[in-house]
């Protein structure tokens, strides 16, 4: 899978609810290290992630932005 694609299944997963980076390297593990990192960049780039104050884990921006986040 090409990092943009991977960048939308990441947020897709987010939006399920908050994760740590870790927690996003297992749910992909399938997919080859390097193509996470460049997807978690495209996101991070894109102002796209947000983090819950009271765990750290990250959100999808627009999750927070609607209030439901955890």
């Amino acid at each position: 899978m090409n990092p943009e694609a991977l960048a939308d299944k990441i947020l897709e997963r987010l939006k399920d609810g908050p994760l740590h980076f870790e927690d996003i390297l297992l749910h992909f593990k399938g997919e080859p290290y390097r193509v996470v990192l460049q997807a978690w960049g495209q996101l991070r780039e894109a102002d796209a992630l947000d983090r819950e104050i009271e765990t750290g884990r990250y959100v999808a921006k627009q999750v927070v932005e609607e209030g439901t986040s955890r």
